[in-house]
């Protein structure tokens, strides 16, 4: 489910994003705000990504627990992002970790809440329109 979520990113396949979520799941994600569907997160998604000329977010680290149909993970990410039209300075990286919620709906696992906190940031933060620096995030948790 994870990985499927960052190759549907990825590759922009809407379809796929879809399939991940169940129509309520609420998302929080630090660097890209709050959504209380995921059809709400895939429209901000799209229109970001529209903008980005390539993304390659890594899953790892993935600790799961399972209870019956529910289920709830941790995992770090890496996920950088290209704006060619920024260069020589085209690239932001985002490292953090995701807190995922699951359920088994008719068979398949679907995230139920999506919660990503980005701890640190490298490269030129206008490749997202971020007002951030590199260097860790001293908002991010420890």
């Amino acid at each position: 489910m994870i990985y499927r979520y960052a190759a549907a990113i990825d590759t922009c396949d809407w379809v796929l994003l879809d399939g991940r979520f169940t129509p309520d799941a609420a998302i929080r994600m630090s660097v890209a705000g709050r959504y209380p569907s995921p059809a709400d997160y895939r429209e901000k998604a799209k229109a970001t990504l529209a903008t980005l000329d390539a993304t390659h977010h890594v899953f790892s680290n993935v600790r799961v627990a399972v209870e019956g149909d529910r289920a709830s993970a941790h995992s770090y990410y890496q996920a950088q992002h290209a704006r060619n039209e920024l260069a020589p300075d085209s690239l932001l990286m985002i490292g953090g970790w995701v807190e995922d919620e699951f359920a088994r709906v008719g068979g398949h696992w679907l995230i139920t809440s999506r919660k990503g906190t980005a701890v640190w940031f490298d490269g030129n933060h206008a490749v997202l329109g971020l007002d951030v620096v590199p260097g860790a995030n001293p908002s991010a948790p420890r």
